[in-house]
């Protein structure tokens, strides 16, 4: 009985050490210079309309939305630098509203202003994290 149950554990072992490394092979390696970036969208009426995770190697925050096609971001070249136009189906008005803002609580640029710079300056980190909002007033 007992050489049962010792084969037995050893038959548990040998399976969970091959659901573990079938676990760890399937992960996908991590790339050097590559940053994970949660990206959230949020409309006019505080409606998340996106929420996603994404890999990129861009430096800053416009190379990651000129090279994001999902995100479906336009940018012009305004005054100040890059100006986001439309993300994710939201446009702004510059003159009128809506207008898109962004913020962050993760990002090093952004925490090291007190806000988000404009988006050319704003440099990545691993694992930042942008919310984009769509409003209507600045108050």
């Amino acid at each position: 009985m007992k050489k049962k149950l010792w084969i037995a554990l050893i038959v548990i072992a040998v399976i969970g050490a091959a659901a573990a490394a079938a676990k760890n092979a399937l992960k996908q390696p991590s790339r050097e210079g590559y940053k994970e970036l949660k990206i959230k969208v949020v409309d006019q009426d505080g409606k998340t309309i996106l929420d996603q995770t994404y890999e990129t190697d861009a430096d800053n925050l416009t190379g990651f939305l000129e090279n994001t096609p999902e995100l479906k971001a336009k940018i012009e070249e305004g005054e100040y630098g890059s100006l986001l136009t439309s993300i994710y189906g939201l446009d702004q008005d510059m003159d009128q509203g809506p207008w898109l803002v962004f913020e962050s609580d993760t990002n090093s640029s952004c925490e090291e202003a007190g806000y988000c710079p404009a988006m050319d300056d704003v440099m990545l980190d691993p694992n930042d994290s942008f919310t984009f909002r769509q409003i209507t007033s600045y108050e």
